[in-house]
């Protein structure tokens, strides 16, 4: 067969594959997101907050309601593309935020994290296989294209380097299915770590639980929010302008209000309320960011109260473009979340040999 032929089907196969595979495919850490009620962060300082829909080729933020536009139409839902996800400073999920279907369906997965089943543990014993493999399969392609090349000098009419495309598409493919195997990151799987994130320059460093891992993200359960020397704030109202915490500005400029913070906490904005009208918000706040919404003409501004609260723990999905694995961390039981603490007591519970009563007759 002619080189140029052949490598004209390499390539069509290949992206045929591709095709199939991007139809399909969702990232593994933003999956465990879908459904829930998350807030996404943009390196910006722009937040969106809503119910999450994950596609292979993007996230879809649901809002609760409608939202007005600067323009006048309304908007449903927020996209936001594959190709932006280095972009996205975090996606965060509060778990005490959540209903209580939701917060269920949150330990389901969680729990299947902890205690997985045979063929979870086949299927990333597999996925893991493949990923160690990419490497010398991408070669392996570009050694036979060469090979072939180098016999049959005509093949070389393509524009272009037909090897490059070749290992492009390949390392496409291969990387939808193989997720970057990690062995450091393997040894520490739902572990306790420290992840150091870049934000706006600085570096913030949480501690939580690992509990899966790709080669865009790590997705972090139960991270420690709450600075251990400040004082956590309980669910309480806030009015515009209030000089009530350090580093909290509302304000209400029109129809618009915003939700700025500057101080060292994370924040969980509920509802916002004015009166007998309320609509409910939760949104997660980190440090230097911004929530703005647009409220409807007819409310009063003297009455309208935003009702927020601190964040204890916290769960996150961050871009490995600017987050890191730094430390193991304390991985002992009064650490452990409560989740954990009571999956790991069933599991024992399980392991235990079944007791026999034994009875004694007295003997006269």
């Amino acid at each position: 067969m002619d080189a140029t032929l052949w490598t004209l089907l390499t390539l069509l196969a290949l992206a045929t594959v591709l095709a199939l595979i991007r139809s399909r495919r969702r990232d593994r850490c933003l999956r465990d997101f879908d459904g829930f009620t998350v807030t996404l962060a943009e390196q910006g300082g722009d937040l969106v907050w809503g119910r999450a829909c994950v596609y292979p080729t993007g996230i879809e933020i649901e809002y609760e309601t409608p939202v007005v536009a600067p323009a006048g139409h309304l908007e449903r839902s927020f996209i936001f593309y594959r190709d932006q996800f280095e972009a996205m400073e975090a996606l965060y999920r509060y778990a005490e935020g959540l209903t209580p279907e939701a917060q269920r369906r949150r330990e389901a997965i969680i729990a299947r994290t902890v205690n997985p089943g045979l063929w979870r543990r086949i299927g990333r014993q597999l996925r893991n296989w493949v990923g160690m493999v990419r490497d010398a399969l991408l070669e392996g392609i570009g050694l036979i294209i060469g090979a072939v090349r180098a016999r049959r000098p005509g093949a070389a009419v393509l524009s272009g380097s037909p090897e490059a495309q070749v290992r492009a598409l390949s390392s496409e493919v291969i990387g939808q299915v193989g997720h970057a195997f990690d062995p450091l990151l393997e040894a520490h799987l739902f572990r306790q770590v420290v992840v150091e994130v870049n934000r706006q320059g600085r570096t913030v460093s949480y501690c939580g639980w690992l509990k899966d891992y790709t080669s865009q993200f790590l997705e972090i359960v139960d991270a420690y929010a709450q600075p251990y020397d400040a004082a956590p704030l309980p669910l309480a109202p806030y009015r515009p302008d209030e000089a009530r915490l350090d580093g909290l500005q509302i304000r209400l400029e029109g129809r618009r209000l915003s939700v700025h913070h500057e101080g060292r906490q994370m924040l969980f904005v509920q509802k916002i309320e004015a009166g007998d009208w309320q609509q409910p918000m939760d949104c997660v706040i980190p440090p230097g960011f911004t929530a703005d919404l647009l409220l409807p003409p007819e409310i009063d501004p003297t009455q309208v109260r935003v009702w927020l609260c601190s964040v204890e723990r916290v769960d996150m999905i961050i871009p490995r473009s600017h987050a890191i694995v730094r430390h193991a961390a304390d991985g002992s039981e009064a650490y452990l979340p409560a989740l954990a603490r009571s999956v790991m007591a069933r599991l024992q519970a399980d392991r235990k040999p079944e007791s026999s009563e034994i009875t004694t007759t007295p003997t006269s």
